[in-house]
């Protein structure tokens, strides 16, 4: 199978009305609630992690038992946030690791698309309830499910680990970019190599 063409896309200005379940290449940052510095520590540009970290990068070699069509690229974990690429591949796709291929995540991609065809024509004015139609779809496409259920993972044994149940691990939100290029991942996948690397002049050390 084919990791993806581009077949299942659905291209759109809006950036807003993103299908999260297409096949592509996105990079996610996850931050810390209240940016504190519980994954560890840069010790002569080297991350050190601690118990937290270690938590997160474990659940992080399992992302690609989520579902079949789930590929994890390059990843890092900061004492704050974590960065990282996952590539959806296209619909048949199977990653050969996961048993989960329902269609729980794959669904999205055709209500998507009839919702693309409800909302793309042109006298069509988007309105309050396109946008309210969006979030409920978006909660239900691959990449905020692989989100949710990463954060959800790891704070709950953060929360073992330190005694501190129903304490908030991570900020609600979370950055997400579509990769729109090669040359464009080579970058990505660079800066995120090179993180450790620049943590003084990192924004989120602050």
């Amino acid at each position: 199978m084919t990791l993806y063409q581009n077949k299942y896309r659905i291209e759109s200005n809006r950036w807003q009305f993103w299908n999260y379940s297409a096949p592509g290449s996105y990079f996610l940052t996850v931050c810390v609630q209240g940016r504190n510095r519980i994954l560890g520590r840069i010790e002569n540009s080297n991350m050190k992690l601690s118990d937290a970290g270690i938590i997160v990068s474990d659940h992080f070699k399992e992302i690609q038992t989520y579902h079949k069509r789930i590929v994890l690229d390059e990843w890092v974990i900061m004492p704050n946030h974590f960065h990282c690429i996952i590539t959806l591949g296209d619909i048949d796709f199977d990653n050969g690791i996961s048993v989960i291929g329902d269609n729980g995540g794959d669904v999205a991609v055709d209500k998507i698309h009839e919702f693309y065809l409800r909302i793309n024509q042109p006298t069509k004015t988007i309105t309050e309830n396109h946008i309210k139609q969006y979030r409920a779809l978006r909660r239900k496409m691959l990449i905020p499910k692989i989100m949710g259920k990463l954060k959800m993972q790891t704070s709950k044994q953060i929360n073992i680990l330190n005694n501190t149940a129903g304490n908030k691990n991570w900020q609600s939100d979370y950055h997400d970019h579509v990769i729109r290029s090669s040359s464009e991942h080579q970058r990505i996948k660079q800066y995120i190599k090179n993180n450790h690397l620049h943590w003084k002049d990192d924004t989120l050390n602050q």
